[in-house]
Formats: C-alpha cells, sequence, structure tokens
C-alpha cells in the first residue's frame, strides 16, 4: 500500500495519488463507518471525513505548540509521515519503514515545487502541472527509488567518453547555445543523456548554474514522459532551483524542451526565461508570509514584530522590483492592474500591523488574520502574472530543429554512446589493481554526479546489501562521522566523506562534526525539529554541511567527495583505506582533464 494525499489550509483535498491496495482499504474502512456505500466511489470528501481528525491534530500541534509530530506508526507496518509546504499539509501513507516512507515524502514534496513553484496545486496551473507531477511520482516511487543507484545516491551518473569524443559533444552543444543566443535566449543550458546517464551539460554565462537536485529531477521527468506512444518531441514548464549559493536560486520559472533522438540519446534544452530577481523576492515572500501567519497560530506576541518587519522588507523588495519590471515591459495592463491590488491590500494590512504594535488589542489581530488570505490569494496572482508568462518565448517551435542539428552531428556516434553506455564502468576493469573490491560508487556531491559499475542480474553484491550499506553510511554521517567502516559474514563496506578546494587539494575542518551534532541534538533526532536527510532532493545537505564546516569560504569554492566500496569480507580495513586512496587516483586518470 502506498499514497499521497495533499489538504490546503482549510484541510480541503487538493491532491490524491492512491494505489490500488490502499485505495481498496480506504474504501473498506469508509464503507464500515458508512461514510461510503458498497462498491461507490472514493472521493475527495470520504478522504476528508477520514483523514480530517488526524490532519487536524497535526495542524493544532503545529501552530500551537510548533511541535508537530512526523510519523504515526500503527499495526501490521501501516504508517503515515506527515509534511508541509507553504501552509499544504502532505500525508504520505505506506507499509514500509517510517525512514524511507519520509525520504519519499521528502521528494514528492520536491517534485511538488519543481511543477508548481510557489502557487501550489492552484487552478491557474492546469491540469498539466498535474499531470506532470503524477508522472514523476509513478516513476520515481514504482520504478527507481528502489532500484537506480541513482536514485539511491541521488546524483546523476556521468558517461565516461573519450577526449576527442568529449571535445566532439561540447563543441555542439555550445553552437547550440549559440544558436539559441541568436533566437534571444540568452539564459539556457543544454544536456545530452544517453541511456539516462549525463554525457555534457553546458550552459550560457548569463543561466542560472543549475543544482545537483536540478539534474536528477531532469532525468527523472524524461524518464516519467518516456512512454511508448510519447511524442519524439515536447516541451514542459517547471520551477528549476538553481545552485544554493546564488542569490536568485530557489525557484528558476522554465521551459524544458525534450528531445529524444537516435540510439537512446535524450536532448534537453533548458530555457530560462522569468525576471530573475523579481521571481526571488516574490517567491521568498510566500515563505515569509507563511511564517507569519504560523507565527499569529502560536499567539507568540514576542516573535510577531521581527516576522512582520521581515515581511515588509520582503513586500517592499517586490514591490521596488515590479515598478522597475513593468518600466521595462509593454503589454501588461494585467499585471499593473494587479500589481495596484496587491500595493492597496498590503498597505492596509502593513496600516492593521502598525496599529496593533501600538497598544497590542486582539480585534485588532483578527482582522489583520481575515486579511491575510486574500493577501495571500494576490501575492499568488502576481507570481503567476509576472513569473509565470512564457509568452515571450516565441522560439519554442524552432527548439525542434535545433535539436535536429544536434543529431545530425553527433549521428556518426550514436551507436558507439548506445553500447558505451551500457558498459560505461565493469567492475572486471578493476579486479587485478583491487583485489577484494566488488563495487563502488564514486560521487562529486558539489556537482551532483557520480561514478559506478551498473548494477546487474548476477552481481556478486545483492541491492538489498548495497541499499542497507548506504542508509548505515548516512546514519553514522548524521552523527559527524565522514569515515566509517564495517563487516558481516560476506563483505567489507567502508565509506569516505571529505572536501577538496578548486585544486583538488584536501581541506580539513576544524569543528567537531561529531561533538556539533550531539550537542545540537541532530545526531540522535532529539532536536527541536528532525534532522536533515543527506541527499539532495529534498535539501542540499552537503551545500549546508560544506557551510557548516567552512563558514569563511564560499561553498563555490568547495568540492565535496563521498567514496562507497565494498569489498570482500577478507580484506582487512588497512587495504580498504589504502584501495580507496589509489582507487580515487585511477578514476581522476580515466576522466582526464575534465574534473569530476
Amino acid at each position: 500500500m502506498n499514497g499521497l494525499i495533499v489538504f490546503n489550509s482549510a484541510n480541503d483535498v487538493v491532491y490524491q495519488k492512491l494505489n490500488e491496495p490502499l485505495s481498496q482499504k480506504i474504501k473498506n474502512v469508509a464503507t464500515t463507518q458508512g461514510l461510503l456505500r458498497p462498491g461507490g466511489t472514493l472521493d475527495s470528501n470520504v478522504l476528508l471525513q477520514l483523514f480530517s481528525p488526524i490532519v487536524g491534530s497535526q495542524r493544532i500541534m503545529q501552530c500551537q505548540f510548533d511541535n508537530a509530530y512526523t510519523s504515526l506508526q500503527c499495526e501490521q507496518g501501516f504508517n503515515l509521515v506527515f509534511g508541509e509546504l507553504l501552509g499544504f499539509t502532505f500525508l504520505k501513507i505506506g507499509q514500509i519503514p517510517v525512514e524511507l516512507l519520509g525520504r519519499q515524502l521528502g521528494v514528492s514534496i520536491t517534485l511538488t515545487r519543481y511543477c508548481y513553484g510557489a502557487n501550489l496545486f492552484a487552478a491557474q496551473a492546469g491540469a498539466m502541472q498535474q499531470e506532470l507531477l503524477t508522472q514523476c511520482l509513478d516513476c520515481y516511487e514504482t520504478l527507481l527509488c528502489q532500484e537506480d543507484q541513482t536514485y539511491l545516491l541521488e546524483a546523476m551518473p556521468k558517461l565516461l567518453i573519450n577526449t576527442e569524443l568529449k571535445r566532439t559533444v561540447h563543441l555542439t552543444l555550445d553552437a547550440t547555445l549559440e544558436h539559441l543566443r541568436q533566437l534571444g535566449l540568452p539564459r539556457a543550458h543544454v544536456l545530452l543523456l544517453v541511456s539516462h546517464k549525463l554525457v555534457a551539460a553546458n550552459s550560457t554565462r548569463q543561466a542560472l548554474p543549475l543544482a545537483a537536485a536540478d539534474l536528477i529531477f531532469l532525468s527523472l521527468m524524461a524518464r516519467a514522459l518516456q512512454a511508448p506512444k510519447s511524442p519524439a518531441q515536447r516541451a514542459v514548464a517547471v520551477f528549476l532551483q538553481g545552485v544554493s549559493y546564488d542569490v536568485n536560486s530557489g525557484c528558476v520559472p522554465s521551459i524544458v524542451h525534450i528531445s529524444r533522438l537516435h540510439g537512446n540519446q535524450v536532448l534537453l534544452q533548458v530555457i530560462e526565461y522569468a525576471h530573475m530577481p523579481l521571481t526571488s523576492c516574490i517567491y521568498d515572500s510566500f515563505f515569509v508570509l507563511q511564517k507569519i501567519v504560523a507565527v499569529q497560530h502560536q499567539g507568540d506576541s514576542d516573535a510577531l514584530k521581527p516576522a512582520f518587519e521581515n515581511l515588509e522588507s520582503f513586500i517592499v523588495q517586490s514591490l521596488t522590483a515590479l515598478k522597475k519590471y513593468l518600466k521595462q515591459r509593454s503589454e501588461t495592463e494585467d499585471l499593473e492592474n494587479c500589481t495596484k491590488k496587491f500595493a492597496a491590500k498590503w498597505e492596509n494590512l502593513r496600516k492593521m500591523y502598525t496599529e496593533y504594535f501600538k497598544n497590542y488589542e486582539r480585534e485588532l489581530l483578527v482582522r489583520i488574520e481575515s486579511n491575510l488570505p486574500s493577501f495571500g490569494e494576490e501575492l499568488k496572482q502576481i507570481f503567476t502574472l509576472a513569473c509565470c508568462d512564457s509568452s515571450s518565448v516565441h522560439e519554442l517551435d524552432q527548439l525542434s530543429d535545433t535539436a535536429a542539428n544536434v543529431e545530425a552531428k553527433l549521428l556518426e556516434f550514436a551507436e558507439f554512446l548506445a553500447v558505451k553506455a551500457t558498459r560505461n564502468i565493469s567492475i572486471d576493469a578493476y579486479l587485478e589493481d583491487f583485489p577484494g573490491l566488488v563495487h563502488f560508487m564514486y560521487v562529486n556531491r558539489s556537482r551532483g554526479q557520480m561514478l559506478a559499475p551498473d548494477l546487474r542480474p548476477n552481481q556478486l553484491v545483492p541491492k538489498t546489501k548495497l541499499w542497507s550499506m548506504v542508509e548505515i553510511s548516512r546514519s553514522y554521517l548524521k552523527k559527524g562521522q565522514t569515515t566509517v567502516m564495517w563487516k558481516d559474514k560476506a563483505f567489507h563496506y567502508s565509506y569516505f566523506l571529505w572536501f577538496e578546494d578548486l585544486s583538488g587539494g584536501v581541506l580539513s575542518t576544524g569543528m567537531d562534526l561529531q561533538q556539533h551534532f550531539l550537542s545540537t541534538g541532530a545526531a540522535s533526532g532529539n532536536g527541536s525539529k528532525s534532522p536533515t536527510e543527506p541527499g539532495a532532493l529534498t535539501m542540499d545537505y552537503y551545500h549546508d554541511l560544506t557551510e557548516l564546516c567552512f563558514p569563511k569560504l564560499s561553498p563555490a569554492k568547495v568540492r565535496v567527495y563521498e567514496l562507497y566500496c565494498i569489498h570482500l569480507g577478507l580484506v582487512t580495513a588497512t587495504c580498504a583505506v589504502e584501495h580507496a586512496r589509489r582507487l580515487v587516483a585511477t578514476i581522476s586518470d580515466v576522466v582526464g582533464e575534465e574534473t569530476f
């Protein structure tokens, strides 16, 4: 049983995705309680009546005590996990361990942001975005999360090719970007995948660099839309994140043009079209607004004034950016009218807050709370008109021609790339130099890419062992341990995490991570909030870890690497460490001049 239900702030069901066993289970319960006739259709009203007590209790714990429970564990392994985004409550249900269910919930929330931006489940977004979300969730949960190393580690596999072919591919993609610039699309990325492995990703200078999560999402979306009868060319509107250290990151409205080429090649042309300083201000305003709503529900008078000042700062920035944007654009009558209404509502709200802070009258706070929902709706309308209008991108019909040019230039290499993708890295090539090594996974967390032998049906290491190894490594990493080794009856496992500067020199942090996580309660999960899970999709854990370890360095100047190794059980710890060092050096030689 597996499913996802999303409730808005009024506890109405705005999205549901239930597999057949869970749907049947809920129908049986609803029938028993008299909410559904035998053979009736399970609708949002029935779900609301069944789950509103749980969701209502969750909201009370969150709003009044800021101490919401994260999960409920029931009999027969039936579990529920809760999440929240911009006032929407996400309820993930399944018969799998709470930790795994929580990771799936985090991915569900992330995919929702990619599909909707800040305007979650809004009518303006249309049915296409909901269909895209459902297809991505289906692909992730039914095909990938328990089968593919990419989604286990949340990193894109890199296809290794020789220097000459690599140069040809990069020149071809650069020429594509130049053509896009000539079409009036100066902010663009072009990615070439073969059998779901990344061959190259090129970007224009003006484009906001892609985050590790962006790469994984784009690959997942391409796979989710790869139905047998799906068109060879397709354009989709999404909201990428961009690298965390960029001031405009968080929400990057983009058009992704997907082209299926010869030999399992997929070309992704990503066009950024929105005014990023404006979009960033408006997007951040949603979270600040949600914060002040939460503070008011908690009745925390001391925290209310700082929350209001923070909201005021973001709204003023947004209005200033809107005025500049309107001066640069023509045909903006709808946006101008919406901006005037938004500014008027804000001025009214600001005056009420100012008056409230003079004498803290309860009646004024009630008036403020009644005005906040309509203000939030105007903010959503502003976001839709100012940040989601891709009508200025008139050149989408020419992207198919661009893809055809790429296919023609790479046609003579198509078969080679297709074969190479099936035999990218073989563990057999490493057995002579690394006796006892049966599998490894080498991850560049700063770029969101990985190198690892493909999983085979007859491989020596069972998938269950591999998945278990990663979970154990993550559990120790959350306790501040960056080097871990252990053994079972058959294998010796080792995990390493380290930092390098841009020249490849190893960076040492002066912080005792283990002591830090113990003191903050993150290591045991006893902190006031749930500890962040290592990964790239739910949150950029490794970016946060870099900032923690090197507060005086820009994260852009630090690279984070991970290495997972599995040896036969007879191999000693000393030998495993030596193998790890030489393996990294060997891979660096194979990758060549391009820094992995």
